[in-house]
Protein backbone atom coordinates (compact mmCIF):
# COMPACT_ATOMS: atom_id res chain seq x y z
CA UNK A 1 0.00 0.00 0.00
CA UNK A 2 1.45 3.53 -1.00
CA UNK A 3 2.73 5.72 1.55
CA UNK A 4 -0.01 7.82 3.14
CA UNK A 5 -2.96 5.67 1.91
CA UNK A 6 -5.21 3.89 4.53
CA UNK A 7 -6.90 0.40 4.09
CA UNK A 8 -10.41 0.43 5.17
CA UNK A 9 -11.98 -2.54 7.17
CA UNK A 10 -15.77 -2.75 8.03
CA UNK A 11 -17.23 -4.11 11.35
CA UNK A 12 -20.66 -5.15 11.93
CA UNK A 13 -21.18 -5.08 15.27
CA UNK A 14 -23.71 -7.33 17.70
CA UNK A 15 -25.50 -4.42 18.70
CA UNK A 16 -25.87 -0.78 19.28
CA UNK A 17 -24.60 -1.18 23.27
CA UNK A 18 -21.28 -2.74 22.20
CA UNK A 19 -21.12 0.55 19.80
CA UNK A 20 -21.49 2.56 22.66
CA UNK A 21 -18.98 0.71 25.02
CA UNK A 22 -16.33 1.52 22.31
CA UNK A 23 -17.30 4.83 21.76
CA UNK A 24 -16.91 5.87 25.13
CA UNK A 25 -13.80 3.70 25.67
CA UNK A 26 -11.94 5.65 22.96
CA UNK A 27 -13.60 8.93 24.32
CA UNK A 28 -12.03 8.08 27.60
CA UNK A 29 -8.92 7.91 26.30
CA UNK A 30 -8.93 10.57 24.06
CA UNK A 31 -8.49 8.30 20.93
CA UNK A 32 -10.49 8.42 17.48
CA UNK A 33 -12.54 5.21 17.33
CA UNK A 34 -10.63 4.30 13.99
CA UNK A 35 -7.35 4.26 16.69
CA UNK A 36 -9.04 2.45 19.72
CA UNK A 37 -9.93 -0.38 17.32
CA UNK A 38 -6.73 -0.45 15.03
CA UNK A 39 -5.22 -0.70 18.56
CA UNK A 40 -7.28 -3.34 19.65
CA UNK A 41 -6.79 -5.86 17.03
CA UNK A 42 -3.14 -5.02 16.72
CA UNK A 43 -2.95 -6.18 20.45
CA UNK A 44 -5.39 -9.33 19.22
CA UNK A 45 -2.96 -10.18 16.77
CA UNK A 46 0.14 -9.96 18.75
CA UNK A 47 -1.05 -11.85 21.52
CA UNK A 48 -2.69 -14.69 18.66
CA UNK A 49 1.36 -14.60 17.50
CA UNK A 50 0.04 -13.26 13.89
CA UNK A 51 2.61 -10.62 14.46
CA UNK A 52 5.60 -10.52 16.15
CA UNK A 53 6.52 -8.31 18.76
CA UNK A 54 9.44 -6.63 16.67
CA UNK A 55 6.71 -5.47 14.21
CA UNK A 56 4.29 -4.27 16.64
CA UNK A 57 4.17 -0.83 17.54
CA UNK A 58 6.29 0.41 20.65
CA UNK A 59 4.16 -0.08 24.39
CA UNK A 60 2.36 2.96 25.17
CA UNK A 61 2.39 4.23 28.97
CA UNK A 62 -1.17 2.70 29.18
CA UNK A 63 -0.31 -0.22 27.68
CA UNK A 64 2.37 -0.72 30.38
CA UNK A 65 0.09 0.33 32.87
CA UNK A 66 -2.22 -2.49 31.86
CA UNK A 67 0.25 -5.37 31.67
CA UNK A 68 1.41 -4.30 35.28
CA UNK A 69 -2.16 -4.47 36.21
CA UNK A 70 -2.80 -8.00 34.67
CA UNK A 71 1.03 -8.92 36.23
CA UNK A 72 -0.84 -7.88 39.66
CA UNK A 73 -4.06 -10.14 39.55
CA UNK A 74 -1.68 -12.85 38.35
CA UNK A 75 0.62 -12.77 41.81
CA UNK A 76 -2.87 -12.65 43.94
CA UNK A 77 -4.03 -15.65 42.20
CA UNK A 78 -0.91 -17.57 42.76
CA UNK A 79 0.03 -15.99 45.91
CA UNK A 80 3.48 -16.14 48.11
CA UNK A 81 6.25 -17.23 45.78
CA UNK A 82 9.13 -17.52 48.23
CA UNK A 83 11.00 -15.01 47.71
CA UNK A 84 10.95 -11.27 47.94
CA UNK A 85 10.71 -8.99 44.73
CA UNK A 86 13.82 -7.02 46.31
CA UNK A 87 15.80 -10.22 46.20
CA UNK A 88 14.04 -11.39 42.48
CA UNK A 89 15.72 -7.66 41.09
CA UNK A 90 18.92 -8.59 42.62
CA UNK A 91 19.04 -12.16 41.35
CA UNK A 92 18.04 -10.44 37.73
CA UNK A 93 21.07 -7.69 37.92
CA UNK A 94 23.52 -10.74 38.40
CA UNK A 95 22.79 -12.42 35.67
Amino acid sequence: MAKGKRARLSLYLKDDALRRQIKVAAAKRDMSVTDYCTKAIEQQLIRDGEVSLVQAPPLTREDKLSLSNRMDRLREEIGPIGISVSELIKEGRRR
